[in-house]
């Protein structure tokens, strides 16, 4: 039979066999996304194709597709960051892609709003507004992590506290967008507020013994420290940030916690805050390309 003449159903059957096959070798579903197309279209006599882009075979883009429909959008996803953003009091996920050269993008395709609610919030300057910060935010934290500038980059206490801070900020829009109790929220989104902070102030040259005496949880001080050293810091944002934030060491044995809005602004707080520090170390600045420019308006 003519590989391309294969059912839908073949195709399937082929696809999941050499997906259990190279699972059971211990190839990870991320490497496994790449390999099984590969493998399968090796199996179907295909040696040399074009992979992307004009000339690409449909039977590939079968493969692939029947690859995709095994698994949930969220098993495949190749660890971009995600954040969140408010919509009134509900939280949806921005989930910013990896993307190569220049291309250009639209924001209101990378986050899990429904169509009515894309709709209405362009028809809503302020809390569209709200959304092309939090998703500029967003991406200057995965892009610009990943490509911090000499010194910052060999500096390994800077690396690993805004590499912890992007991990706890995950947390918290995990929790947000994922149906828990979002209070849960808040103690990620505190620590990945203090650790961006404690980022900005080793790559001043600080040790790590030395920020934990000097500055403790001291989010104030911290904030000063940075704005001493960097003129284009944003400190003043910082400042009504941390402000309306809970305090850290209190906030881990109160009673009850901020209400679900105060959760999210947050949460978004602490998004901005560590997207400030990663501009500060790296080249990028997501807003810098916008067109036409949108000044920032959020956190007000």
């Amino acid at each position: 039979m003519n590989p391309d003449q294969q059912s839908d159903e073949q195709l399937l059957y082929l696809v999941g066999q050499t997906d259990a096959e190279l699972f059971r070798k211990g190839v990870d579903i991320k490497r496994r996304s790449w390999d099984v197309p590969r493998v399968a279209m090796q199996r179907l006599g295909y040696d040399n194709y074009v992979m992307s882009g004009a000339g690409k075979p449909a039977i590939l883009e079968r493969i692939e597709k029947a690859f995709s429909s095994i698994y949930r959008k969220q098993d495949l996803a190749m660890g971009g960051h995600i954040g969140v953003f408010m919509y009134r009091d509900v939280f949806a996920r921005i989930a910013v892609p990896h993307l190569y050269g220049e291309v250009r993008i639209n924001p209101f395709e990378f986050v899990e709003l429904t169509p009515v609610q894309l709709r209405m919030i362009q028809a809503e300057l302020e809390e569209m507004e709200t959304y092309i910060d939090q998703f500029t935010d967003v991406a200057d934290i995965q892009y610009g992590i990943s490509e911090l500038n000499l010194p910052f980059a060999k500096m390994e206490l800077v690396a690993r506290f805004i590499g912890l801070a992007r991990l706890h900020l995950h947390a918290a829009a995990a929790i947000l967008t994922g149906g828990y109790d979002y209070r849960g929220a808040v103690q990620s989104a505190l620590l990945a507020t203090e650790l961006a902070l404690k980022s900005a102030v080793a790559a001043q040259g600080r040790t790590e013994p030395e920020i934990k005496k000097e500055f403790g949880h001291d989010f104030k001080a911290l904030t000063d420290c940075v704005a001493g050293a960097w003129t284009s810091f944003d400190a003043t944002r910082v400042r009504r940030v941390i402000a309306r934030q809970p305090e850290y060491v209190p906030n881990r044995y109160a009673p009850t916690q901020p209400a679900r809005r105060e959760v999210g602004h947050t949460v978004m707080g602490a998004q901005f805050v560590a997207a400030e520090v990663v501009r500060q170390m790296s080249d990028r600045n997501f807003r810098a390309n916008l067109s036409p420019q949108i000044v920032r308006r959020y956190p007000v």
